[in-house]
């Protein structure tokens, strides 16, 4: 078996199966990371542009970056996205722990590990609910944040090397986590093994991440960031957890970020719960194993283009804002270049890190959402277009009662 770990650099390979019969989805150019945001003080440092193309491998139908950044330029001291900031969020890893403890039956003693584990919010309503053994496992600067909830944390990568540590330190884990990180690591291989070896035979391994079917569906193409290296389907994490001994015991997907999915995975075999095979079933009849399917993706993110670009051009005298500033919004500034011309700044929440930052390879920067009141813009472009509903709402209701709200996936949106 391949080891699954992948050198910095460009691949000509699939990442899962090493076949080289590969079809290019979607080629984006070379762009900054999503995270590489600019403080207002250091404007004249320059960003590092690195390529992004989409393949699809045509033996396994996974899809992929072929270019891997790796994990320690990605994911450093200064990593700025915080989940605890955002209510959406907060809210989804409280239903995430309340179901794990409720489905489980969770037992004092039983060790619950999160990894890539960011400022412990998903650990914290764990402990909301009254389970204290906890542990984080989170390689950035926001680490640190785990001392507010008094939770303990290893401040590291996580791989097989350092989940010895782990075990020697903590013994093994009932539940272990990892939300929106499975699909970032270029050390994938060891980063299943270390999962083994800390995982207990009846313990199960929840894995949450973006969905490639409502990737394709919505339009999503603003998910094919850097650290995004591998976009699944249930049936490819069937197939690759297979390879390591795992076995799939529940499969849901949900709307979160504009769809995701959560598998379960434990190393006794098992009977797999009904909706595995409903998801799988409708994988196949939507067009997943089919590459025409993708190359209809990429001509439906090409029209989306030009009615965007036709929108601003017909409003380019309007006060136009951002308003939130997720890694995807990088994906659709660079690539939809027309918009960073119309926006006069991005709009972020008053407690995010990203605030009096420029956004990645541009001039454009990040400030505080307490502005909106006092400069009211005729159109706020909504980036974090998954969240529209609750964005718009909620500037309406604040006093934006003559701004246009506009989403730029999966279609082009206008709220008036």
């Amino acid at each position: 078996m391949n080891d699954h770990n992948y050198n910095t650099g460009f691949l000509n390979y699939c990442q899962i199966c090493y076949s080289k019969d590969l079809l290019e989805v979607m080629n984006l150019g070379y762009q900054p990371l999503a995270d590489d945001l600019i403080k207002v003080s250091e404007f004249n440092r320059e960003c590092i542009y690195y390529p992004i193309k989409i393949n699809l491998c045509k033996k396994c139908r996974y899809l992929q970056n072929n270019y891997i950044v790796g994990d320690k330029i990605l994911y450093n001291k200064d990593y700025h996205y915080r989940p605890g900031i955002s209510k959406s969020v907060v809210d989804n890893l409280s239903m995430l722990a309340n179901e794990t403890i409720r489905n489980y039956d969770l037992k004092p003693e039983d060790l619950v590990v999160d990894i890539g584990s960011n400022d412990g919010t998903l650990l914290s309503q764990f402990k909301y609910l009254g389970h204290f053994n906890l542990l984080g496992v989170e390689p950035t600067g926001t680490y640190i944040f785990h001392k507010d909830h008094n939770i303990n944390v290893v401040n590291d990568y996580f791989n097989l090397k350092s989940s010895q540590k782990i075990y020697s330190k903590y013994g093994k884990a009932k539940i272990i986590t990892t939300t929106n990180v499975f699909a970032h690591t270029n050390k994938l291989g060891d980063f299943i093994k270390g999962i083994k070896n800390i995982i207990r035979k009846d313990g199960i391994f929840i894995i949450e991440n973006h969905y490639l079917l409502d990737v394709i569906k919505k339009n999503q193409f603003d998910t094919f960031y850097h650290e995004h290296l591998r976009t699944y389907s249930l049936k490819s994490l069937i197939r690759l957890m297979k390879l390591y001994g795992f076995y799939i015991y529940e499969a849901k997907t949900s709307d979160r970020y504009g769809g995701n999915i959560q598998v379960h995975f434990t190393l006794q075999k098992v009977n797999r719960s009904s909706n595995v095979n409903k998801i799988l079933k409708i994988e196949t009849d939507f067009g997943l194993d089919n590459p025409k399917t993708y190359l209809k993706f990429n001509s439906n993110i090409e029209k989306i283009k030009i009615e965007l670009f036709e929108y601003f051009n017909k409003n380019k005298s309007k006060f136009i804002v951002g308003k939130a500033f997720p890694a995807r919004a990088s994906i659709i500034i660079h690539y939809f270049s027309f918009i960073k011309d119309h926006l006069q700044f991005i709009a972020e929440q008053p407690t995010s890190l990203k605030i009096k930052h420029f956004v990645p390879g541009t001039s454009l920067e990040i400030k505080s959402s307490n502005l909106l009141l006092k400069n009211k813009p005729d159109i706020m472009v909504i980036l974090a277009w998954h969240l529209f509903d609750v964005i718009s709402k909620k500037w309406r209701q604040k006093g934006l009662k003559k701004t246009s709200f506009v989403a730029p996936l999966p279609r082009l949106k206008i709220y008036k």
